[in-house]
């Protein structure tokens, strides 16, 4: 048996050394990287990155209403209604809910510029008036040059809710304004949508508008209700707001910050994605927190390795020790023993016999039923070997279907009546394999060592042995005739 020339232990002080260089090297690494480009490389790649989809989400989520108001306004539904003169507002409701419904919308609405009628999912809510300040949405969308316009404002048939509006102009094929259609989200439902950015990215977000001030913003928001408000930020505002995109940086008490700016024309506002630089302090706390983090991988790591090499050496062992097929030892395993056991006999003056086993007519089996029968039968003529042996006999799977098997202790008559016996349980018990009427027999050679004999001779004698009990055909044992101790 080959010999593993770097032992566990070794080998588990060996990678706990490498492990704690390996980890400790890149915290290390890490944090100085880190401490010295962290914030460029957030200015210059991370934030615009940020803010770039952060941007194309908020038109994903945000400006949906703005592609359903417009399919309303060109629905010719809405435009049939309207020109058969409004008569069934049971109709145009329906219509309505089925909008809100279909769209997954807070809201969905129609007033109508002839009637002044204004048309809810719920039903009709009202008649809109100039002098109704909860009215003037509509008269200054009316007056817009758009197609359509997005406020933010109470819903009138909810004025407990604070909704984003889409307004939409519906126009006859002539060009003739016939009103106003739109549907609405809820405000509360917008935040949550800014908060799910938030914790997704790890930045600060919010809308301000032209004028800078903050429009919508989760519930975690830091900041004031306009940026002129904030130190710092104050002193970049008019370039913010004459700009439509941007990166900027400033300063607000012992607090650095990063922001980039986009604007967004369908809501007619300014996308703000902010960060806050990170202080020495907090890099320096992560390099700690990293370094005990690695040391309870390392901890891990060797206890996994501890009990795996453990398991997987014994597995190793068991595989280079043991034939495969039958279970007995295997040869490269047996030769070691088969020394040892003869060199222990030369030294205590104990007789030690041995036996070869040939499987008769073996190749027979194979080319008649194939070599999974062939398998079997070698399989079990090992079984039968192995249960006849006592605990310090020792028995190898040699080559093929042959198997040689040392017995310590034990002279050529008491090896003979071994021999024998098992001979007999082969060709009792394996008379029929699987249904089949094999007749497995097996013939047996056995020879007593004989002092300072090498392990090659004696194996040689007790195969003539073995030649001799296959030439008298077979089934049968038949001893060594020459088992006088050597002359000088």
């Amino acid at each position: 048996m080959s010999h593993i020339t770097l032992r566990k232990p070794s080998f588990i002080l060996i990678s706990s050394l490498l492990l704690i260089a390996a980890f400790s090297a890149i915290s290390l690494i890490s944090y100085y990287v880190a401490n010295s480009s962290l914030n460029q490389h957030i200015k210059t790649n991370t934030l615009p990155l940020t803010s770039d989809t952060i941007y194309s989400e908020v038109q994903r989520d945000l400006l949906q209403p703005v592609l359903v108001s417009s399919l309303m306004a060109h629905d010719t539904f809405v435009h049939d209604w309207i020109e058969d003169g409004e008569l069934h507002s049971g109709q145009m409701q329906r219509y309505l809910t089925s909008i809100q419904t279909r769209y997954n919308a807070f809201t969905a609405f129609f007033v109508s510029e002839k009637t002044a009628v204004y048309y809810h999912s719920s039903g009709i809510i009202k008649q809109v008036s100039e002098s109704d300040p909860a009215d003037k949405w509509y008269f200054t969308s009316r007056k817009t040059p758009t197609e359509f316009d997005i406020n933010l404002d109470q819903d009138t048939a909810d004025s407990s809710t604070t909704t984003l509006f889409v307004n939409h102009k519906v126009n006859d094929a002539q060009g003739r304004f016939l009103g106003i259609i739109g549907v609405g989200l809820a405000s509360q439902r917008i935040k949550e949508l800014i908060e799910v950015y938030q914790n997704r990215y790890g930045r600060q977000v919010y809308f301000i508008d032209r004028q800078g001030n903050v429009t919508l913003q989760g519930s975690q928001f830091s900041g004031t209700d306009t940026i002129q408000k904030v130190a710092g930020l104050r002193d970049i505002a008019p370039l913010i707001l004459s700009t439509p995109s941007g990166s900027y940086s400033y300063s607000n008490g012992d607090r650095k910050y990063l922001i980039k700016t986009r604007f967004v024309p369908e809501l007619d506002w300014y996308l703000i994605v902010e960060h806050a630089q990170h202080s020495e302090s907090q890099i320096t706390a992560t390099l700690w927190a990293n370094l005990a983090i690695s040391l309870v991988v390392i901890l891990i790591v060797l206890l996994l390795q501890h009990f795996t090499l453990g398991g997987y050496q014994r597995r190793l062992e068991f595989m280079a020790n043991t034939d495969p097929l039958t279970g007995t030892a295997s040869r490269h395993a047996f030769e070691s023993t088969y020394v040892q056991i003869l060199s222990f006999a030369d030294r205590h003056q104990n007789p030690v016999s041995t036996i070869l086993v040939d499987i008769d007519h073996f190749k027979v089996f194979n080319d008649t039923h194939g070599h999974l029968l062939g398998d079997k039968v070698l399989t079990l003529v090992a079984t039968i070997l192995t249960d006849s042996l006592r605990k310090s006999d020792t028995i190898c799977r040699w080559g093929g279907d042959e198997f040689f098997i040392v017995l310590p202790n034990c002279n050529q008559e008491n090896a003979r009546l071994v021999a024998e016996k098992m001979r007999l349980q082969i060709e009792e018990s394996l008379l029929m394999v699987d249904d089949l009427r094999l007749g497995v027999t097996a013939s047996f050679g056995i020879a007593e060592y004989i002092g300072q004999e090498s392990p090659t001779e004696l194996f040689n004698r007790t195969d003539k042995a073995l030649y001799r009990a296959k030439s008298k055909s077979r089934n049968q044992v038949e001893g060594s005739s020459s088992n006088t101790p050597k002359t000088a």
